[in-house]
């Protein structure tokens, strides 16, 4: 808790400044081997560097280390990444609606009539689930109730967002079974479409979206291209 969140932040503090922020971390780095190549330097046929900044015995320089509020670091990513109808999209949404972007909530009472709170709760190895506090800090995980967020919390209805313009009914069949999948409290969906981004990515969205569409013709222009880690940095995160 040695940061409250105050004016500005997506996250939404209902408490007044009481609760205690999530953190995801990240790190940047730089490749000193860096022959100008852009997208095939990493990606092309035969490329001749390779994204292991993740690696102990990379060649890759750190430069910072951060601390991204965790709904921006979930929202950041899906806005540009994916097409609307892309599976990774509709699970990031979904879980994001479900977790939603309040910091710490009450949202009911245990067995003896005790007020429970919710939260994202950490795991280990970068994981995590929506968990049940006793606190209203959410510090104190309760792990005497046999309830789950999913006893308290609600599934709503598919929502890709005002961009929307699919009409295809077999495809919003398919996309409300991936959403409704998706929230549930261990939002394993959620953290397996993410686990590529605990290991080294690009900064740079290739192609770019905005919100499930590209960002201008085909998202690859250079003018189009989005560098996802200044979006980190410029959307809430902070130098560690």
């Amino acid at each position: 808790c040695d940061r409250q969140v105050g004016g500005g932040s997506h996250d939404n503090n209902q408490g007044g400044g009481q609760h205690c922020s999530r953190w995801m971390m990240w790190a940047a780095y730089i490749d000193p081997n860096y022959s100008g190549g852009e997208y095939d330097e990493y990606f092309g046929d035969n490329p001749p560097g390779t994204l292991d900044c993740h690696s102990p015995d990379s060649e890759w320089v750190l430069i910072g280390v951060y601390r991204q509020e965790f709904y921006q670091y979930i929202e950041q990513i899906s806005k540009h990444l994916w097409a609307i109808d892309d599976y990774e999209y509709i699970v990031a949404l979904a879980g994001l609606e479900y977790m939603t972007d309040d910091e710490c909530f009450g949202v009911g009472y245990d067995e003896n009539g005790n007020q429970l709170y919710a939260s994202v709760q950490p795991l280990e190895g970068g994981s995590f689930q929506m968990g049940l506090y006793s606190d209203e800090q959410c510090l104190v995980l309760n792990t005497k109730t046999g309830y789950t967020y999913d006893d308290f919390a609600e599934k709503s209805e598919l929502n890709l967002g005002s961009k929307d313009q699919t009409t295809d009914d077999a495809f919003h069949a398919q996309a409300y079974e991936y959403w409704y999948d998706t929230q549930e409290y261990t939002l394993t969906n959620l953290n397996t479409v993410y686990d590529d981004f605990k290991y080294c990515t690009s900064c740079v969205d290739y192609p770019t979206y905005q919100d499930g569409y590209f960002i201008g013709d085909d998202g690859t222009d250079d003018d189009d291209l989005i560098n996802q880690c200044w979006k980190f940095y410029s959307h809430d995160s902070y130098n560690c």
